[in-house]
């Protein structure tokens, strides 16, 4: 994964508070030590202050900063948008006349993110991202990638970057523009929506975009 940047302010607030909880918990820990009266080796410092600021850091970053607790407490206003997206997009290479399928995968921490977006012909992944939480409109995924197409691609596809902004509704869906980059100078809107699934879903997504469609293309020949 990669970082990405946010328009909210709680990559500021939230270090210092995590200093301060791993502030009294090494107090405590002292604390406890003493009235146990319990003594360690001269090499080991415990409690160490930045090995419990490490700790709560990377359990926050990875796990705690999705809790509804510490949404509807204002802490984090950053979205969880992890999981399986299903949908399609309309390109302005045929016209906008017709739906290909994708999927979109996205990995997501506190401070890092992956986008996969996958079709029937090809795979691109995000290289940069910024999440934006401050737009009246709502929470916005502004993010450049990079294609590549599949081995049965046409001709006229090849790798290129491009940029996608995909608006978080209030429906639960992601929709939003691409624009593709130089050589291919096409663009379109995409349309998807989270789904609670699980691998074996996202398999017979692939499966029925890519395998079938090869097995249906050679039966007519």
């Amino acid at each position: 994964m990669h970082g990405y940047s946010t328009d909210s302010d709680e990559r500021r607030v939230i270090p210092l508070l995590l200093a301060c909880a791993a502030i009294s918990l090494a107090w405590l820990s002292s604390r406890l030590l003493a009235a146990i009266h319990l003594s360690v080796p001269w090499w080991v410092d415990a409690p160490s202050l930045m090995a419990i600021y490490g700790t709560l850091y990377t359990l926050f970053d990875k796990y705690l900063w999705r809790m509804r607790l510490v949404s509807k407490l204002g802490l984090v206003k950053i979205p969880n948008l992890a999981g399986l997206w299903y949908g399609y997009l309309i390109s302005s290479f045929d016209g906008h006349a017709k739906r290909r399928k994708l999927i979109i995968n996205i990995f997501q921490s506190w401070t890092q993110i992956t986008v996969y977006l996958t079709t029937a012909t090809s795979v691109s992944r995000s290289c940069v991202a910024v999440l934006q939480v401050g737009d009246p409109e709502g929470v916005t995924l502004i993010y450049q990638y990079q294609n590549q197409p599949l081995a049965d691609a046409t001709k006229t596809m090849h790798m290129h970057y491009g940029t996608a902004m995909l608006l978080v509704s209030s429906d639960g869906s992601l929709v939003g523009d691409y624009y593709a980059g130089r050589d291919r100078r096409t663009f379109g809107r995409i349309f998807c929506r989270r789904q609670v699934g699980s691998l074996k879903a996202a398999l017979e997504f692939i499966y029925v975009t890519c395998v079938d469609k090869d097995f249906r293309r050679a039966a007519s020949r």
